[in-house]
Order: structure tokens, then sequence, then C-alpha cells
């Protein structure tokens, strides 16, 4: 039985809504982050939770935004029959939040530390062993808790954007691209980073993939990085998702590619089969 459960997580005087998904009665297993896309969590977040939880883990599906009129938890994921003011809302809001947080990398990186405390605190989460998945500014998330030293062993990006930076979607020539930078630091050294990058993302540049490479590099940290031919960003997300390239092989490889990198990191922990994965897509075809 998968049980998903309300996670609270209180910080500089906000409570935000995470979810935690974990087998009843299995025993303590590591826990995963799930951190979203610029839209913030919604369903599949909540279902990539659940999938981490049917693999033999613990999985959150991370809240990073606080609601607002402007911007509630329903104006997340605009469906099919959304106006385009819904949808010009949504992108403004969506990426206001995100950029909020890229602004401040010190309150960014504290939110992520806070709820992988939360997470810790539950019964069925084992208290030192942890990763992170993401997708697109999920990627930066996961990349941040690398550069922020938390105590993670593993961690997987799906389309992420590689590098930290506010992003002017609407081209503004006022745009507020400043940052508050965090004090630099070394980097989480133990922890294993697995990139997943469709080739023909046009967020991840060639010069973004030298540029993170070297960084890695110079930090000490063990990293991999599959390219997926003709590939755009957001190939992981559902067609359901707004913004989503869904793209059934890649999706398929890189969740296998995911699975054995937690295995590999976690080898005492077992892994079980798991036929479709968060998005629907069937991870082992006959």
């Amino acid at each position: 039985e998968i049980r998903v459960e309300p996670l609270d997580v209180a910080f500089q005087g906000y409570t935000y809504k995470s979810e935690i998904a974990f087998a009843v009665g299995r025993g303590r297993a590591p826990v995963v982050l799930v951190f979203p896309n610029y839209a913030g969590k919604k369903q599949f977040d909540v279902d990539q939770a659940v999938f981490l939880a049917q693999a033999g883990y613990v999985g959150v599906a991370v809240d990073l935004y606080q609601e607002i009129p402007e911007y509630t938890h329903a104006d997340r994921n605009p469906g099919r029959s959304a106006s385009d003011d819904e949808v010009r809302r949504h992108r403004s809001a969506g990426f206001g939040m995100m950029n909020r947080l890229l602004r401040k990398p010190v309150i960014f990186r504290g939110l992520m530390e806070a709820t992988l405390a939360a997470a810790r605190q539950h019964s069925a989460a084992h208290p030192q062993l942890a990763g992170a998945i993401g997708y697109c500014f999920g990627g930066v998330c996961v990349l941040e808790c690398v550069r922020g030293r938390l105590d993670m062993q593993a961690v997987v990006s799906f389309h992420g954007v590689l590098q930290s930076r506010p992003k002017n979607i609407d081209e503004d020539p006022s745009f507020d691209d400043s940052i508050e930078a965090a004090p630099k630091g070394p980097y989480a050294t133990w922890c294993r980073v697995l990139i997943e990058n469709g080739n023909s993302d046009p967020l991840v540049p060639q010069e973004s993939v030298i540029t993170f490479k070297k960084e890695m590099d110079d930090n000490g940290i063990d990293w991999q990085f599959h390219d997926h031919a003709r590939t755009p960003h957001g190939f992981a997300l559902p067609p359901g998702v707004f913004s989503a390239a869904y793209n059934e092989a890649a999706d398929r490889r890189s969740t296998l590619s995911m699975l054995q990198h937690f295995k590999e990191t976690w080898p005492e922990f077992p892994q079980y089969t798991v036929t479709r994965n968060a998005a629907g897509t069937l991870l082992c075809p006959p």
C-alpha cells in the first residue's frame, strides 16, 4: 500500500504544503525530493513521488511557492481550455515565483534544506540517506542542493537548466537579473550528479553544457551527462502537464537511468519493479 500524506514545512513565517509518499510497513528508506518545473508543485509531482515510493524510496513532492491570490495552486497547470489571458497569467506568475528564489540563493537553499529536514522526521524516511530529482527549474534546484552542500548522496536533473539565473521570459529591457550571491564554499563532493538532457533543448546551449562540466570538475563532483538525440525541452512531462513536450523513448531511458543511479548509490535498499512511471510511460515494453 502506498500512502500520500501532507508534509508541512515551516520556513521564514510561511508553511509550505509539500506531500510525502511512502509504502506502508516497508521500513525506512532513502528520501527523494521531487522538485517541480517553473509552475510549482502540481499533481504530476505528487504522482512522481508515488512512483518513487512504489520503486522502494520515500518520495516528496516539494512545494517551493507561497500561494497568493495572483497565483493559487489551481493556476499552476492550465488546462487545454484555458484562455490566452489565463495562460499569460500562469506564465508571468510562475516565472515570477521562480525568479524570486533564483535572486536569493541563500533563502532558496534554506527552503530546500528545511524540506529535507522535515521529510527526515517522517517515520518512513531514512534519517541520513537522501537524494533529489527535478524537472526544468527543478534541475536548477538539484544543482543548488549540490552547490549548497545539502546532505544528499544522489541527484538527477530531467531537461533541467544548468545555471542559476533569473529568466527574462518577456525580454523586458527593465528586467531585474540581479542575484544576492550566496557565500562561496565547497560543494557536496559526496553527491553523485546525473543530467538527463534533450539535445535539442534551446534552454541548454552547448556553452551552458561546457560551463556546467567545468564547474563540476573544478569542484570535484562525480557527474554523468546523458544527451537524448533530437529531444526537446520538457521531454519527461506527460501531455496533461502544461508546457510538456513528451518524448516516450527519452522519458523511458531517462527514468531507467535514474533508477540505476539510485540503485548504485543505495545498494542495500531493494528496488521494486514498477511497470509505468508517473507519465504513464511503459518502462519494460514487451
